[in-house]
């Protein structure tokens, strides 16, 4: 009877190991709602295996894999651990591999027969990951207490139960459903070849994290800017000029750059272009770039022009067209407007070109038509006294180079009242009415005083001298102021000079020397 019990427990770790290391947290649910249904139904399938003859190792190594149920797996085991000189670790690890290398879905969903753990089941095997084989070598087989999913006090329903040493078997504690958004509880240990012991507590089972991908650092595209380009009828557009990629594990993936899309110069329009490229991991960089194909407009070449009047004009003189698509286009340039080359004046000229693609540039200019203007001569700068009356037209005379005899000039008048420096305009009209103007100085001086009783004198020896008896000045500007130089010495006879110098308001000055003789 306590074979049978050990038995029993042995059976349920080799399933709730293969649970799982197939399911991982969801094979140890699954094991444990299934242990409580097929306890007694293990403990009556192993005492009738037990009753019955064994059979040979030969006899059991023939037998199909695939045919083979978990608890002939099992049987198998634990008569080998019995008979067999291998350990018993040994015998539970080929028993849980047998499983797994049977069809361990199917076999553990027999193995766990029973509604609740099927539910359980189903819903581990959504994260199933491959089953690791155990090895002779590991030492990491964990024998797991049952847990079980009846919530019946089985303190009470097992009482007055024995086992074969008379001893009353473990309560199984009843626990709660487990849930997923909460941890497992920790679990105990159990030592197979010594029930009673515990063990030590282990950690508490979580759910398996799937394994995270190496971190993959993803392509490097290099793509310019959008541009503009010019409509060409025979040139193409390289879409990969100045395109790059790389990448952080592959390096240069240039050649690997895939591009959607083309570029048609000869039509405008805006084009996009795609690129990708995808490294060795599989990861994909894209990125877009817009080619905008225009339709260079003709450049007309024209100046303001000024044409002299009375000569001929050519309106496409220095005009030229040209075109980056067409080239010279300066046969095919219009004008509109009229010059009037009789005329003084400024006129319009418009200038019009299409190119073959229909784009139009017009362009404006102005046209001048002057007339060289006439020149004066004699006009230098002119002195004149106070009060006189100068004839200003006197040695000037004027030049026109489109008239042989010009026609008279105009002068303004000359205020000679008061000194001082003036000006005049001389003026002149040609043929087509224009004027032309030039001004002349003048300069106004006022009249020198003048002096009256100066005159070369004859006197006697010790006679008496005055300088200034009978001398005097007058001036149009006013009052006038007298001075002398010299001497006269009446008691020697001698030629004697006196110099006379009359100063009028306006700072002009008469001088006037006379001789004095002393006989």
């Amino acid at each position: 009877m306590k074979n049978q019990q050990t038995n029993n427990k042995k059976r349920h770790i080799i399933i709730t190991t293969t649970a799982v290391a197939l399911l991982g947290a969801g094979g140890l649910w699954a094991a444990t709602q299934a242990h409580s249904d097929q306890q007694a139904t293990h403990t009556s399938s192993y005492q009738k295996k037990m009753q019955k003859p064994k059979a040979s190792k030969g006899s059991q190594a023939k037998k199909e894999k695939g045919k083979n149920t978990v608890n002939d797996i099992i049987d198998q085991a634990l008569e080998e651990s019995s008979t067999s000189t291998s350990n018993e670790d040994h015998a539970f690890k080929s028993a849980t591999n047998n499983i797994l290398d049977s069809d361990p879905i199917a076999t553990i969903a027999k193995a766990l027969d029973t509604p609740t753990a099927k539910a359980s089941l189903a819903a581990a095997t959504a994260a199933v990951e491959p089953p690791k084989a155990l090895n002779d070598n590991s030492d990491d087989t964990a024998s797991v207490k049952p847990l079980t999913n009846d919530t019946t006090d089985t303190s009470q329903t097992d009482q007055g139960k024995t086992n074969d040493d008379g001893k009353t078997p473990t309560p199984v504690n009843p626990i709660e459903p487990v849930d997923p958004d909460k941890p497992v509880n920790p679990i105990t240990p159990v030592n197979p070849d010594n029930p009673d012991n515990p063990g030590n507590p282990v950690d508490p089972v979580n759910p398996v994290n799937p394994v995270q991908p190496d971190q993959n650092t993803a392509p490097v595209l290099n793509v310019p800017e959008d541009q503009t380009v010019s409509l060409s009828h025979n040139g193409t557009f390289d879409v990969l000029n100045g395109i790059t990629a790389s990448d952080k594990e592959d390096g240069d993936l240039t050649k690997a750059i895939k591009v959607t899309g083309n570029v048609d110069l000869s039509k405008e329009g805006t084009y996009t272009l795609t690129y990708s490229v995808t490294d060795s991991a599989g990861q994909t960089t894209s990125a877009k770039r817009v080619i905008t194909v225009a339709n260079d407009l003709p450049v007309i070449s024209a100046n303001d022009q000024t044409v002299e009047v009375g000569t001929s004009f050519d309106p496409m003189a220095n005009v030229t067209a040209s075109d980056v698509q067409d080239g010279d286009l300066t046969k095919d340039v219009k004008v509109t407007g009229n010059v009037d080359t009789t005329k003084l004046g400024t006129s319009q000229l418009t200038y019009s070109v299409s190119d073959h693609d229909g784009g139009q540039t017009t362009k404006t200019i102005n046209i001048t038509v002057y007339a060289k203007d006439a020149s004066f001569s004699g006009l230098d700068a002119l002195t004149v006294q106070q009060g006189s009356t100068p004839d200003l037209r006197k040695g000037v005379s004027v030049s026109d180079p489109y008239s042989a005899t010009p026609s008279d000039f105009t002068v303004t008048t000359c205020d000679t009242k008061t000194p001082g420096q003036k000006s005049v305009t001389y003026s002149y009209v040609d043929k087509w009415g224009h004027v032309i103007t030039q001004d002349r100085v003048i300069h106004v001086v006022a009249e020198k005083p003048v002096f009256k009783g100066l005159q070369d004198q004859t006197i006697k020896l010790g006679d008496h001298f005055d300088p200034m008896a009978g001398v005097s000045a007058t001036s149009t500007n006013g009052p006038v102021t007298i001075s002398y130089e010299g001497e006269v010495n009446t008691q020697k006879a001698g030629r004697y000079t006196l110099i006379y110098t009359a100063t009028d308001q306006n700072g002009q000055q008469t001088q006037q020397t006379i001789v004095v003789t002393v006989e």
